[in-house]
């Protein structure tokens, strides 16, 4: 079975982060993410966020650090997640390649309809008290 391995940008700001809607046409349409994408062949995890970010945001970050592991089982194919703990370096987000771009505080996160492996995040970000990324 195919494992798409996807990279994850976790970007906080003022008490808020840093989410995207999907498109409608989109697989999971209109559920909400966190930024990044599917790596592309012969590209690492660090290089997907940096050009996923650049295309659907507009905005260059520094990566700082991964911060969270999800493997997911769907029918037909897995996903490896990885998120990583960025810092914008450049631009200000706007939806370039999403539906709609948005900083969201804690409770507003909590009732998103995310997909699967994008829940998991969020639960994880939570349970470890991770909502000030400073403190990983």
């Amino acid at each position: 079975m195919k494992t798409l391995v996807v990279a994850a940008a976790l970007i906080t700001k003022g008490g808020r982060i840093l989410v995207t809607q999907r498109e409608e046409r989109d697989d999971w349409g209109l559920l909400w993410e966190f930024p990044g994408g599917t790596l592309e062949e012969d590209e690492g995890p660090h290089e997907c966020i940096k050009r996923e970010l650049r295309e659907e945001l507009g905005i260059g970050v520094e990566i700082e650090g991964i911060c969270q592991v999800v493997y997911k089982r769907y029918e037909g194919f897995n996903i490896l997640l990885l998120a990583y703990q960025c810092r914008i370096t450049e631009g200000t987000p706007s939806a370039l390649g999403c539906r709609e771009v948005r900083w969201v505080e804690e409770e507003e996160l909590q009732g998103l309809q995310m997909p699967p492996a994008d829940e998991e995040i969020r639960e994880r970000f939570f349970q470890r008290g991770l909502w000030d990324l400073g403190a990983v």
